[in-house]
């Protein structure tokens, strides 16, 4: 039951640029790969625990396993990044498949 997840981040180009150095698909890329690995060392004990009402793990999913980031130039207007990770299911998922 595993798999690869893929996120497309499409901007304009002239939309990328935000103050402080920052870039627009960067910061959108950081948010995602939050939420994706919102599960570490140090909370697996709280959903070990099954805490309810706990938000560390997204429903029916297990971790998400960072495989890369690529750039796409599309044209000479609009750009992205492919964000690509592995999603892969907890053996409590295995178990409740039965």
């Amino acid at each position: 039951m595993d798999c690869t997840v893929n996120f497309d981040i499409i901007c304009y180009d002239d939309e990328w640029d935000l103050d402080g150095f920052r870039e627009r698909p960067i910061l959108i890329a950081g948010y995602i790969d939050g939420i994706l690995n919102s599960i570490s060392n140090d909370n697996r004990a709280i959903w070990d625990k099954h805490k309810p009402g706990s938000n560390i793990k997204l429903s029916g999913m297990g971790e998400y396993l960072f495989l890369g980031c690529n750039l796409v130039v599309l044209n000479e207007d609009i750009s992205m990044y492919t964000l690509s990770y592995r999603a892969v299911h907890f053996t409590e998922d295995k178990e409740d498949q039965g």
